[in-house]
């Protein structure tokens, strides 16, 4: 088969992997990419410059011109109305065209999703082991449907058993870089990459409380060898441009006996500097001691919220804020870049709670601090709690379901926030910025109320913050923007 994977906004692994598994079976594959840099993907959200430079007329004309057998679509809340909206075009173009969705929101609301007449397959959960097949079963319109796969014929939806994950993660191809890296070769200059799936906390706005996920044993950690990662890195310094190694696992601080043999193995083989993420639970002495002697540089902590309270009852986040200045001081006392993200606008958030917060963050002092509006996604336990709570309607959760719902970096959300919380994310950019002192000063003069309630704002001052620090990963988006790019 010819397989089409068609994306939008940034580079994503699980596009790679499943490119990966069905190039190892002998499909054609192939990447249709929309960078969307002013769609609100990555920091700009400019919906006039958005429209002006949308690129779907060009990826609908390259399906009619290449005529592949399928078109694949990795879907997330935001971008799920865009993959729509492409794949009704394709099927007027080419009615016998297969349109094949996946990803969180797909798992999220499955019924949804295949009702879709331009919807003919669609799979749950971690796809990698039966993408192929789901691409055959759907092709042949008949024969056994892998597990987590539901496929439709003339308006027939045929369920398969129930998803099961990926449990050798080490047996998976490695991830189809190219796809993405000759289409935009600044993305090479980053490598991400994951060495873990899996999480063993549940915060309600994630998606791991997807049901799917959520039920115990259902999504333990899976841990790829530390040989496996060394090939995967190898390969990819020798091929590729990399300056510096992103690791998107959940908690990449989890397991010290894995991340003990790692540290000895990735200063002899690899060297180069990385980024990853933890969680203030999972970072003690020794875990710091091991990534900084790795070569870490930066670390991104989700804290999310400065109110221990709030944290536990709304986010199910459980640590205390003892153990936050702990992380972060074990980290500062390495060198270790510190990176910090909070959520305004959690049910029960007040002006006071969030100069409290300010507070924190002040004695803190992170080297960057992003902000985010909470956002309610399909199938996540917040959701549900906020419509019992009446914080949402029916009507809101039937527009978030159909994917009516804004990017991280847009200011999306449940749209109901009151001014004085909308001015807050402009402080917060100010802090890392500013000396300790001179934030208490502002603080005492009740400073959030004459700032501005933009994201626009708050970004100029992450970017003034990113240029003063000479964050990397700020100028790997700034890379990006102006890089040259083959697109769609």
């Amino acid at each position: 088969m010819k397989i089409l994977f068609v994306y939008i906004g940034a580079e994503n692994l699980g596009v790679e992997y499943l490119a990966a598994a069905a190039r190892a079976a002998g499909h054609e594959v192939d990447l249709a990419f929309d960078p969307a840099i002013f769609g609100g993907h990555l920091v700009w959200n400019m919906p006039s410059l958005a429209k002006r430079f949308d690129l779907r007329p060009k990826i609908i004309e390259r399906i009619r011109r290449e005529r592949p057998d399928a078109l694949a679509f990795s879907c997330f809340t935001g971008n799920y109305l865009w993959a729509l909206s492409i794949a009704r075009e394709a099927k007027k173009t080419n009615p016998s065209i297969i349109n094949l969705f996946g990803g969180v929101h797909v798992t999220a609301v499955p019924e949804r999703v295949i009702s879709e007449d331009a919807v003919d397959a669609i799979a749950l959960g971690e796809a990698d082991t039966v993408f192929v097949g789901m691409c055959e079963t759907a092709a042949r319109q008949g024969g056994e449907i892998p597990a987590g796969v539901w496929i439709k014929s003339s308006g027939v939806v045929a369920r398969g058993p129930a998803p099961k994950f990926p449990a050798v993660l080490d047996a998976l191809p490695l991830p189809a870089k190219d796809l993405f890296y000759e289409r935009v070769p600044a993305f090479q200059r980053y490598y991400m990459i994951k060495t873990a799936r899996g999480c063993p906390y549940n915060c309600t706005y994630c998606y791991k409380s997807l049901s799917v996920f959520s039920p115990p044993g259902m999504n333990p950690i899976r841990r790829r060898s530390v040989g496996n990662v060394m090939g995967e890195l190898e390969a990819a310094v020798k091929r590729w441009k990399v300056r510096m190694v992103v690791f998107r696992d959940d908690v990449f601080t989890l397991q010290k006996k894995w991340l003990r043999e790692f540290t000895v193995e990735y200063r002899r083989r690899i060297g180069l500097p990385y980024f990853c993420l933890s969680h203030p639970a999972a970072l003690d002495a020794e875990s710091a001691d091991m990534i900084k002697e790795g070569g870490c540089g930066c670390v991104t902590i989700g804290i999310q919220s400065a109110d221990a309270e709030l944290r536990r009852s709304v986010l199910n986040r459980n640590y205390t804020n003892e153990q936050v200045r702990s992380a972060v001081a074990l980290l500062k006392e390495r060198n270790i870049v510190v990176y910090a993200d909070h959520i305004i606008g959690l049910p029960g958030d007040t002006p006071e709670r969030l100069r409290a917060a300010i507070a924190f963050y002040n004695e803190l002092r992170p080297e960057r601090l992003l902000t985010y509006w909470l956002t309610y996604y399909p199938g996540t336990e917040i959701m549900e709690k906020v419509q019992k709570a009446g914080i949402i309607t029916q009507a809101d959760r039937d527009r978030i379901e159909g994917g009516q719902v804004g990017f991280m970096h847009s200011g999306g959300g449940p749209n109901r926030l009151n001014e004085a919380l909308k001015r807050f994310p402009f402080f917060f950019a100010l802090i890392p910025l500013l000396k300790p002192r001179w934030i208490r000063w502002l603080l005492n003069r009740n400073f959030e109320k004459i700032c501005p309630a933009s994201f626009a704002a708050r970004n100029i001052l992450i970017f003034l913050n990113a240029i003063r620090t000479r964050d990397p990963l700020f100028f790997d988006i700034i890379g990006f923007y102006f890089s040259r790019k083959r697109v769609p």
